[in-house]
């Protein structure tokens, strides 16, 4: 079955492309017009394996969003893999047409441009679709919290739009940073030890917060944060063997990031509830 929206792209575009994918990412083999999966009824103009598990998808285009971008979304979600898309565009299509560029942006796609002179430049990256979070669905997450810890977090978010297991990782160590000012809370009122608060040590802290009597009503909080910093702190440094345990880290990377999100929200108001600052 034909496919939908360009699929060949004009020579300048194509020829970018291909240079630009052997420059940046050490000269993979390349496929033109090729079959990504035979699940995936589309040819886009190029394609590459990054590693083993990481697929790039490029689509050479007059627009900055191609139609084919809305049309086969859910079916490379579908593939349960990890999957990164990109537009390649004119510049000239690129500065005219910013909504366009905006939607793209917003919706996890990746952009490069072409200019007359057939040179590429990355405009903007991607991670893969199942990644995918969008700005509505972190904003709504923070937005009870302080201007402080929402400021920490919107840092976090920057970084896992460009890394998402850094990113998860990231949310954890915020996550440290209120089980520390929550110990640092109970040391001042003379529930746990000074030396059960210290810096890298989380663990340590919460098992002493756990046998607090007054902290019995944060029992639930105080347990969620452990098995939360216990799963994600360190999740950049677990890679995966094959294709099934990439989609899975990727997969989680996302539930990961958001329900460090919710936690952190939890354990605040748990610690405040409790007395303490709930600060970060």
């Amino acid at each position: 079955m034909a496919s939908v929206g360009l699929t060949s792209g004009t020579p300048i575009l194509v020829d970018a492309a291909k240079k630009y994918v052997a420059t940046v990412f050490q000269g993979p083999v390349i496929a033109v017009n090729a079959i990504v999966d035979q699940k995936l009824n589309w040819t886009p103009t190029l394609h590459f394996k990054v590693n083993d598990h990481l697929t790039v998808i490029m689509e050479a285009s007059d627009s900055p969003y191609p139609l084919i971008f809305n049309l086969r979304r859910q079916d490379i979600l579908r593939l349960n893999e990890p999957i990164s898309v990109y537009c390649v565009c004119p510049e000239e299509s690129f500065l005219g047409n910013q909504a366009d560029v905006k939607r793209l942006i917003a919706d996890g796609y990746g952009l490069i441009t072409v200019d007359a002179d057939g040179n590429a430049l990355r405009r903007t990256g991607c991670i893969p679709l199942l990644q995918q979070i969008t700005n509505e669905e972190f904003t709504s997450e923070i937005r009870a919290l302080p201007r402080k810890l929402r400021s920490r977090l919107a840092e976090a978010f920057d970084r896992y739009q460009h890394n998402a297991p850094s990113g998860t990782a990231d949310v954890a160590e915020v996550f440290e940073g209120l089980v520390l000012r929550a110990g640092r809370d109970c040391i001042k009122k003379g529930w746990i030890a000074s030396g059960e608060a210290k810096p890298g040590l989380p663990a340590k802290t919460l098992v002493a917060m756990r046998a607090v009597s007054n902290l019995q009503n944060a029992e639930a909080a105080i347990a969620a944060a452990q098995a939360f910093i216990s799963m994600y702190r360190n999740l950049s440094h677990h890679f995966p063997k094959n294709k099934k345990q990439a989609a899975k880290k990727y997969r989680d990377c996302r539930h990961g990031f958001l329900e460090g999100l919710k936690k952190i929200a939890f354990f605040r108001e748990a610690m405040r509830n409790a007395g303490l600052s709930g600060n970060f």
